[in-house]
């Protein structure tokens, strides 16, 4: 179940991001996508650098490595990557 504000309680940039991403993959935005857009200063920007952290700099994998596993458990769950 996904939380109706998470649709449509984004600023008007961000509303037209996301009808350009809607429009262009013809396909709902991702979950992680709304989630750290929605209130980006109080939430997402912080999600965001927790993320970046953990997936680039708190591992012995290279970028590359780090990438191709993401595609792949990506593709396990049936999911676009």
């Amino acid at each position: 179940m996904r939380l109706q504000i998470l649709e449509n309680g984004h600023r008007p940039l961000q509303r037209a991001i996301m009808s350009f991403v809607r429009k262009l993959s013809q396909e709902p935005v991702p979950g992680p996508i709304l989630i750290m857009s929605y209130r980006r200063n109080l939430f997402g920007k912080h999600l965001a650098a927790c993320l970046r952290e953990s997936m680039r700099l708190g591992t012995e994998w290279t970028l590359g490595e780090t990438e191709l596993f993401a595609a792949f458990i990506s593709s396990i769950n049936h999911c676009k990557y």
